[in-house]
């Protein structure tokens, strides 16, 4: 019995895909503790969209992290914030007369799915979502109710999931 079964819980899902312990990551590759190369197609469920350790980004962060920069500051105002927003309010509002607000949700794919929630109920004044086959959104209850799989909407413990039809 490893670690990972001895005190990880039972809702964990990739992991049973990948009967591996990955070590290292470089671009497209994953390897794992025994130098194995993969083709990491998953791509931390699409947020990898620049691979792992890109270059470019690692020498930022690294840059950003030797210079103390706030590593989370929640949704307080930081110099970082306020660089993120100049440059998209230049490159991407601006040039197409947009008016828009940003909103920052959270570390997470769940905060992102649960706002995006709020919001289409709010403006559509309606409760019902539809949601697809296939899709995980997060652990969040509302999250888990648009889950498409329902392995993952079983970890709710047996609460509600209202509102929400699959289709």
């Amino acid at each position: 019995m490893t670690i990972f079964d001895q005190l990880e819980s039972e809702v964990q899902s990739y992991a049973r895909s990948f009967p591996v312990t990955f070590d290292k990551a470089q671009g497209a590759k994953l390897y794992d503790t025994e130098g194995k190369e993969y083709i990491d197609f998953l791509a931390g469920a699409g947020t990898l969209n620049y691979g792992h350790n890109n270059p470019v980004l690692k020498e930022a962060l690294i840059e950003y992290l030797q210079a103390d920069g706030i590593a989370h500051g929640l949704d307080m105002h930081t110099r970082a914030k306020e660089e993120l927003l100049t440059a998209f309010d230049e490159c991407i509002l601006k040039p197409r007369n947009l008016e828009y607000l940003l909103q920052f949700t959270g570390p997470t794919g769940t905060n992102a799915v649960e706002a995006a929630m709020k919001i289409a109920r709010k403006v559509k004044g309606r409760s019902e979502i539809i949601a697809f086959t296939n899709g995980f959104h997060g652990c969040s209850l509302g999250a888990l109710a648009a889950t498409g799989n329902r392995h993952h909407r079983g970890g709710s413990g047996g609460v509600s999931l209202p509102d929400v039809t699959h289709m």
